[in-house]
């Protein structure tokens, strides 16, 4: 089911499911999103993300990374009211509000850890919990598959070496860009970028990567200005 998940994420295929499918495979991918994000090989309690995982910004905003498209993907302040039990396809038992989580549920749980058990739970119900069909939401759901298969093939080599790794380019090239579809998805929802757990950081861009734009820019216009014929 976990190989299934990413594989319908990957191929953008949610609306070729049927319901009871849908709910099994939306699941598995939020769990596997839940099992990534500490990025790390040792069991952890899901949904129990922080600061104090990641030895660096990089893995910080890693993990924030994945978490932050369950917080995307649910309703925003989701409010448990109870613990939520979820089997195979049914609607979960358990209740949900919206409105302003109180300071003692965000003690309990991160922002990702009460999305997830949300959407785990509406999904069963109906297919619009989610919005499957639109272009950008498929599109980071998409990248979201393919960081997790990066990032565990990544937390897997660490294992084997004993010790941690620094990201490769490729690595941290598609997970700047699922932070740059969430933060397209954000914007759309007329959002600021959600923060999925206490100490969740972005992505650093580097001044020279920020100046690249303006700077072609200038070049093409300099270009211009000094070539009449093409300015005709």
């Amino acid at each position: 089911m976990s190989l299934a998940s990413l594989e319908v994420a990957k191929r953008e295929a949610w609306l070729e499911l049927d319901q009871k499918a849908l709910a099994r495979v939306f699941r598995a991918f939020v769990l596997l999103s839940l099992q990534v994000a500490p990025l790390s090989a040792e069991p952890r309690t899901l949904g129990e993300l922080g600061p104090h995982l990641y030895s660096t910004p990089d893995r910080n905003a890693a993990g924030s990374a994945i978490a932050r498209t369950l917080v995307l993907l649910a309703p925003r302040n989701v409010l448990a009211r109870s613990d939520i039990v979820t089997e195979e396809s049914e609607k979960g038992s358990g209740e949900f509000e919206t409105g302003a989580a109180p300071l003692l549920i965000v003690l309990l749980a991160t922002a990702s850890a009460l999305a997830a058990a949300y959407l785990g739970n509406v999904v069963g119900e109906s297919v619009h919990a989610v919005n499957f069909d639109d272009e950008v939401t498929k599109r980071m759901l998409s990248t979201q598959a393919r960081a997790i298969e990066v990032l565990s093939m990544h937390v897997e080599r660490e294992r084997i070496a004993g010790r941690e790794l620094p990201f490769d380019e490729t690595e941290r090239q598609l997970l700047v860009s699922l932070e740059d579809t969430q933060r397209k998805l954000a914007t759309l929802q007329r959002r600021p970028l959600p923060t999925p757990f206490e100490g969740a950081t972005e992505f650093a861009r580097s001044a020279t990567a920020s100046l690249l734009p303006l700077g072609m820019l200038l070049m093409v216009s300099l270009y211009v200005l000094n070539n009449p014929q093409r300015r005709n």
